[in-house]
C-alpha cells in the first residue's frame, strides 16, 4: 500500500511538471481514477491568459428565448456587461451570438473530453454516473473550459446490466442497492459526497418499483433532485410512477402512450431523450427501434412536456455505441428538430430552458450580469439549425477558447 501511494504521488508530481502540455493534449492514459484525477487536477496550473473587455458589434443575438435585431454585446471579464468603456471592438455582422450550449447528459473522464466539449460551444454540462467522486470533482472548476455539474453514482440492482457495470468498478459492493430497506443507506452514502443530483436506473431485471419509489422519496427528503435512466417503454412507466424529476433517454422498443405522456406532464417531469446515442445504438444493432424514440419525443413535445438537449457523450470501452464530445450536441439539436421541435425550441432546450430546469441561475441567456458563456456562429440557427456548427468564436466564462470547432 505504501509503495502504491508513493507511486501515485510521483505520478501526480510528474503531471504537475507537465501541466501546460496536458492542457493541450492527453499525455497519459490510465483506468485508475486516482491517476486520472491527478492528471486532471494538474492542468489547473496552466491558466489561460486573462480575459479582455470586448464589444461584439452589429451581431444578431439569440438571447436564449428569441432572435433579436443586431446590437452590441459586451464581454467584461467573466460577465456580460452593457458598458463599452475601454472595450476592444469586433464586428459581428452576418453572425449570430448565442448563449453557450448546455449538454444535459455527458460522461467525460479527462481534460481532453472537456476541451472537445468547449471548443464546440458546449460551456455547461451535467456529468452522469460518478462512480469516483475524486475523479468527477477533478473535472470541475477549470478556467476556460466547460463548467461541469455531477450526479451521484447510478443506483442499480445486483445482477442488472447497470449493476454489473457498477460491480466491475466497485468491488466493495457498497454502490449497489440490494433491497428497499437498503435504499436509505445508499442515498445517505451518496449524498455525503455532495453530488448536484442523484441518478437512478430503471431497467428489467433491476430495481423494483418500491425500491425506485423509496430512492426518489429519500433523495427528495435530503434535498436532491433525481435523474432516472430509462431506455425502454416499461422503464418509462417505472420512472413516471416513481416521480423522478427527470427521465433520461427515450424508448428503443416501442413508443410511449398518450396516457403515459399525460402522466409525465401532470407530474411536472422533464425529459432528456439523448437521441444522439439512441440513434447510434440503433445503427449498431438494428433490433433496436429508433423510430420509437423519435415518436416518443414528438408526442412528449406535443403534450407540452419540457424537453432538454443531452447526448450521453461517452467514449468508454464496452458501451453499446460511442458518441463524441462536443459535435454530438449539434447533432442532438438536429435530431430534436426532426422529432418535431422548432429550431427555436431546440435552441432553448440547450440554453434558457436547460438553465431554468437545472436551476442554473447565472447562464442560459444573454443578459447583463450573466456568465459570459457565449457561442458565435456564421448564419442564423433559428432558420437553419445546422448553423450552430459554423462556429467562429467561443467564450467560456469570459475566456476565449482556442481551436474552436475542430
Amino acid at each position: 500500500m505504501v509503495v502504491l501511494l508513493l507511486f501515485f504521488f510521483f505520478v501526480e508530481l510528474l503531471y504537475i511538471s507537465h501541466a501546460c502540455h496536458l492542457h493541450s493534449r492527453s499525455h497519459f492514459q490510465s483506468d485508475n481514477p486516482a491517476i486520472i484525477a491527478a492528471q486532471n487536477n494538474a492542468t489547473r496550473r496552466c491558466v489561460p491568459s486573462s480575459t479582455k473587455k470586448l464589444a461584439i458589434d452589429n451581431v444578431r443575438v439569440f438571447n436564449g428565448h428569441k432572435l433579436l435585431p443586431p446590437s452590441t454585446v459586451i464581454i467584461d471579464g467573466p460577465l456580460i456587461s452593457d458598458d463599452p468603456t475601454d472595450a476592444e471592438h469586433f464586428d459581428g455582422s452576418s453572425l449570430t451570438l448565442l448563449p453557450g450550449l448546455i449538454d444535459s447528459h455527458i460522461h467525460p473522464t479527462n481534460i481532453k473530453h472537456l476541451q472537445d466539449l468547449t471548443k464546440w460551444g458546449v460551456t455547461t454540462g451535467v456529468m452522469m454516473a460518478c462512480f469516483s467522486t475524486q475523479q468527477c470533482t477533478s473535472l470541475q472548476n477549470h478556467t476556460g473550459l466547460i463548467d461541469v455539474f455531477r450526479t451521484s453514482a447510478p443506483a442499480a440492482a445486483p445482477g442488472s446490466v447497470h449493476g454489473n457495470i457498477t460491480a466491475m468498478v466497485d468491488q466493495s459492493g457498497t454502490l449497489l442497492v440490494y433491497n428497499a430497506s437498503d435504499a436509505k443507506r445508499w442515498v445517505e452514502q451518496q449524498v455525503k459526497n455532495d453530488p448536484d443530483y442523484v441518478k437512478i436506473v430503471a431497467e428489467t431485471p433491476g430495481l423494483s418499483q418500491s425500491e425506485l419509489d423509496f430512492l426518489v422519496s429519500e433523495s427528495h427528503r435530503l434535498g436532491k433532485e433525481v435523474v432516472c435512466h430509462a431506455s425502454v417503454r416499461s422503464a418509462y412507466d417505472q420512472a413516471a410512477h416513481a416521480r423522478v424529476d427527470q427521465i433520461h433517454h427515450a424508448p428503443l422498443d416501442e413508443p410511449i402512450s398518450t396516457d403515459l405522456a399525460k402522466q409525465i406532464l401532470t407530474r411536472g417531469q422533464i425529459v432528456t431523450p439523448t437521441l444522439s446515442i439512441m440513434q447510434a445504438i440503433s445503427k449498431a444493432n438494428p433490433l433496436n427501434n429508433f423510430n420509437a424514440s423519435v415518436q416518443s419525443v414528438s408526442l412528449l413535445h406535443k403534450m407540452g412536456v419540457p424537453i432538454l438537449a443531452g447526448t450521453d457523450a461517452n467514449l468508454q470501452p464496452g458501451i453499446p455505441a460511442f458518441v463524441p464530445f462536443g459535435t454530438s450536441l449539434h447533432l442532438e439539436l438536429e435530431l430534436l428538430v426532426q422529432a418535431g421541435l422548432s429550431n427555436v425550441d431546440a435552441l432553448r432546450a440547450a440554453t434558457s430552458h436547460a438553465a431554468k430546469l437545472w436551476n442554473f441561475k447565472d447562464r442560459g441567456v444573454i443578459r447583463k450580469g450573466m456568465r459570459a458563456d457565449l457561442l458565435l456562429v456564421e448564419g442564423d440557427p433559428t432558420k437553419d439549425i445546422r448553423a450552430t456548427r459554423n462556429i467562429k468564436k467561443v467564450w467560456a466564462n469570459g475566456v476565449e477558447v482556442s481551436g474552436i470547432g475542430k
